[in-house]
């Protein structure tokens, strides 16, 4: 009989502490994460002037009833193990009783279903790699939010962001970061939608839209987070990150009499996994003619922002020049190696590619692409160009050159970490050593100038100074580089 009672006694102590909305409110909150008494009173919506005896009068309650409990040294409340069990009962018995209203969901593959709690739970389990303690707590905060809210039509992506939101506000950050989706908002697809109608061309749409999914998920999954953060905050860019787990910077051609039309129709198939440069090498002649021919079907039919490069017998160049469209001019580049020119034929040409507008860059023998970056005979492809913003890290050493140089070289090496990765992703496509990626520099001769505090760029101090730097960058890439990345770089 004297059992019977207590128990009775017990649970009447705990029917009545959880009679309360306040009190409810409390082990709710208590359920998210530890709080102090400031805090806690805070977060219900009580002040503490006004409301600090009805507050006290709340929790002694909770914690006669132990439903709650408070550490001695930090002066934390949180919830007990019986208040554990009692906010899961009166969950189920909310659901039992049918309070809680339907709540429809329509999932990312368009079907339409009742709400489950579970599933949350499952997906943090698989997605955020949660205990399932913790992912069951999310999903029941999750629950009560969105039925607070009204929403009686709910989507994937909405319950995505407010579990995201839940996450940060429990400070499991790290896992928010597993569960971010990657994607576009509907205002970005409509601009893009927009400028694909402009150009008529539907490679743009794909390459944006792509694109963009890409860039996040190698900033999110790829790239060590120093390494994203560090190219988010402009330390260090890599380019192209659009296109980063799929497609190439450049790539060189060469031609030695096989059938042309083969060669052109693969560039014209492997256009869209390049990025900027597609070179062609030619070691036997052609007919002038049929190549103008060629080149203006092979530049019409590329996508923005990409250009053509070539690198031609010397007597071919003058016919070329001249035949080529003016409206195709500025996709074309023209690689010119002066060892095969004389003085006089080198003037004449130079006059004519500067009155048609045609880019170009001179050579003195060796595979050297438009944009300025070395290929060779092996690794005809770069996959990415990772650049250093060296008046950057100057200005955060202020103007002390071993500082400087200290910060160069950590970037330099996590950057080249990174590329190596993309690399081995690259050699799986391509083939083992067949790529390589650059690591250059911007502004070299800004920041020798700063550092040397000099108004000159061409003072004996300034020079030693990016002698110093570019050596630095050259040893560092030499040791950590494993010999598929080289250096380069505009001044």
């Amino acid at each position: 009989m004297s059992g019977g009672s207590k128990n009775r006694s017990s649970m009447e102590i705990i029917l009545d502490s959880i009679s309360s909305p306040i009190r409810l409110q409390i082990l709710r909150t208590l359920s998210k994460k530890e709080m102090n008494y400031s805090e806690l009173m805070e977060t219900i919506g009580l002040e503490r002037d006004r409301d600090a005896g009805k507050f006290s009068y709340h929790l002694k309650k909770l914690l006669t009833a132990e439903l709650i409990e408070v550490d001695q040294r930090s002066r934390k409340y949180s919830l007990s193990k019986r208040g554990e069990v009692i906010l899961e009962y009166l969950g189920k018995l909310e659901r039992e009783l049918g309070e809680r209203r339907m709540l429809i969901v329509r999932r990312s593959d368009q079907l339409i279903e009742p709400f489950d709690k579970s599933k949350i739970a499952k997906a943090l389990i698989k997605e955020a790699k949660l205990t399932p303690k913790i992912a069951g707590e999310i999903a029941s905060i999750a629950e009560r939010k969105l039925l607070d809210l009204k929403i009686d039509y709910l989507t994937a992506p909405l319950i995505r962001e407010l579990v995201n939101s839940i996450l940060l506000d429990r400070g499991l950050e790290r896992y928010r970061h597993m569960l971010t989706r990657v994607g576009l908002p509907v205002y970005d697809v409509s601009r893009i939608l927009r400028k694909f109608l402009e150009l008529k061309d539907h490679r743009f749409f794909l390459e944006k839209s792509s694109g963009s999914i890409i860039r996040e998920y190698t900033i999110l999954n790829m790239l060590p987070r120093e390494v994203a953060e560090e190219h988010l905050s402009g330390r260090i860019d890599i380019y192209p990150i659009s296109s980063w787990l799929i497609g190439l910077f450049a790539r060189r051609y060469e031609f030695g009499g096989e059938d042309f039309i083969e060669l052109l129709v693969e560039i014209l198939r492997d256009s869209l996994s390049i990025r900027r440069e597609i070179m062609i090498e030619f070691y036997t002649e052609i007919e002038p003619n049929i190549l103008t021919k060629a080149l203006s079907a092979i530049v019409s039919g590329f996508p923005t922002n990409r250009i053509l490069s070539m690198r031609l017998e010397s007597r071919i160049f003058d016919k070329l020049v001249q035949g080529i469209q003016a409206s195709l001019r500025k996709r074309l580049g023209l690689i010119i190696d002066l060892s095969e020119f004389s003085s006089k034929r080198f003037r004449d040409l130079e006059e004519k590619i500067h009155r048609f507008g045609i880019p170009h860059i001179y050579t003195f023998g060796g595979s050297i692409l438009l944009s300025g970056y070395g290929v060779g005979d092996k690794s005809s492809l770069i996959h990415s160009i990772g650049t250093i913003n060296l008046p950057g890290a100057a200005l955060e050493s202020k103007r002390n050159l071993d500082e400087m140089l200290e910060k160069v070289r950590e970037r330099v090496t996590s950057l080249a970490l990174a590329l190596l990765d993309g690399l081995r992703l690259m050699e799986e496509i391509y083939g083992k050593n067949r790529v390589r990626s650059i690591i250059s520099f911007a502004g070299l001769m800004e920041a020798s100038r700063y550092l040397a505090g000099s108004t000159s760029f061409v003072s004996e101090d300034v020079i030693s100074t990016a002698t110093i730097i570019l050596k630095n960058v050259d040893d560092c890439v030499d040791r950590v580089g494993d010999g598929k990345i080289g250096v380069a770089g505009r001044c």
